[in-house]
């Protein structure tokens, strides 16, 4: 029966202490990653469901298996693999990872969000407001420069209104790989058209 570890760091660390298993992993190797990936599992789906900080987690089941999966994408790509040190506890490095891609989910969702107005900036924050106004033109901008009706499905369904990537990629007829390759291209573009306009993302 496997043991499930729990969020905290262990005193058992796999690819802190498998120096076997950490350099299979480091170049890619698929069994190595596969054993990776259901040993710290655990953990990806608990910070998806607990959350942190202000995050209090995602409610929608497909939600948190989308940020799991984009967890583990991330962690898998080469520059990732090789930036582990082999000293810090694994566990800590993943859930590193998984704060940033959740946050960039989230971001790129308000982003894209769709929210009336307000008539009043609220006081003491005049910048941000007449900043969040200039994005949301800007955005909307975007969207009609769009060429692909997919990309403009994906912001509608994706961004808007939340559609999670599984029934997104089945309303599509792709797969959620492909449609996850599709997001972070989109956002990229996104990003780049807003700084090409003078808006800096922080």
């Amino acid at each position: 029966m496997r043991v499930t570890p729990s969020d905290g760091d262990t005193n058992d660390d796999l690819l802190r202490d498998d120096a076997h298993c950490r350099e299979a992993f480091r170049r890619g190797e698929c069994w190595a990653m596969e054993r990776v990936y259901q040993n710290y599992l655990p953990l990806a789906e608990t910070v998806c469901t607990r959350g942190f900080g202000s995050f209090r987690g995602f409610f929608d089941p497909l939600d948190r298996e989308d940020a799991v999966q984009s967890i583990f994408a991330a962690a898998f790509e080469e520059r990732t693999r090789l930036g582990y040190d082999g000293i810090t506890p694994y566990r800590s490095y993943l859930r590193g990872i998984a704060h940033n891609v959740i946050r960039q989910m989230l971001s790129s969702r308000s982003r894209f969000q769709r929210r009336p107005m307000a008539d009043v900036a609220p006081r003491g924050d005049l910048e941000t407001a007449l900043i969040d106004a200039e994005c949301e033109a800007l955005l909307r901008r975007f969207r009609t420069e769009l060429v692909c009706g997919d990309e403009e499905i994906i912001i509608t369904r994706y961004y808007c209104e939340g559609c999670s990537e599984e029934r997104l990629a089945a309303e599509l007829g792709i797969t959620r790989y492909r449609l996850r390759k599709m997001i972070r291209a989109l956002h990229r573009r996104m990003i780049r058209y807003l700084e090409d306009h003078g808006i800096a993302q922080g």
